[in-house]
């Protein structure tokens, strides 16, 4: 074949599929566990590498300093099974309201209480999709810490929880870096 997805058979190159935006729910459960595994087992039979999940910041942190990842946890025993690899993105910005959002899941409700933390346009008009950089290094939230702090937190919670399967089951992890993941101008509404 012309194009080989398997990297493990030599040549070729590590395929990932993303999966979609509402594989975990916004209560932290797994939507439909059972075609999940099904799905993941046709993919490693197709010889694709991986698999790609937002770890939703809306979703895991509902609670400021309680992180629930039993989905997640879930889901990479079910990669680890099916021998796919589990490439993972912080996402640290809403899903909902851009072009193929199939869902909708906001910040925490902890984070979308705070005031004077967003991006506004010349109208005044304020952007939840997420926290403007400019308060990243200001203690805004109850527990006194700044936004980069929740972020490390968040990401070192992560790490701690996920550790039997760093390196291997998880090769890598990403950052989301904005609304629908993107650089756009942060003042700009769709």
């Amino acid at each position: 074949a012309f194009f080989n997805a398997s990297f493990n058979n030599g040549g070729g190159v590590p395929v990932y599929v993303m999966l979609p935006l509402n594989t975990i729910n916004n209560d932290g459960t797994l939507n439909n566990p059972d075609g999940i595994n099904a799905n993941l087992k046709t993919l490693a039979g197709a010889n694709v590498y991986g698999v790609l999940i937002d770890v939703w910041f809306g979703v895991v942190e509902q609670t400021e300093k309680q992180y629930n990842f039993k989905a997640y946890l879930q889901l990479a025993d079910m990669c680890k099974t099916a021998g796919l690899k589990l490439q993972t993105v912080m996402s640290f910005h809403e899903c909902g309201g851009n072009v193929g959002d199939a869902c909708d899941i906001p910040l925490p409700p902890w984070v979308l209480q705070t005031e004077n933390i967003w991006y506004k346009d010349q109208q005044g008009n304020e952007d939840h999709e997420y926290i403007s950089l400019f308060a990243d290094h200001v203690g805004i939230f109850p527990s006194g810490r700044t936004p980069h702090q929740v972020y490390a937190d968040y990401i070192g919670a992560f790490i701690t929880t996920f550790k039997e399967y760093l390196g291997d089951t998880i090769p890598e992890i990403q950052v989301g870096l904005g609304p629908a993941g993107e650089m756009r101008y942060p003042a700009y509404p769709l």
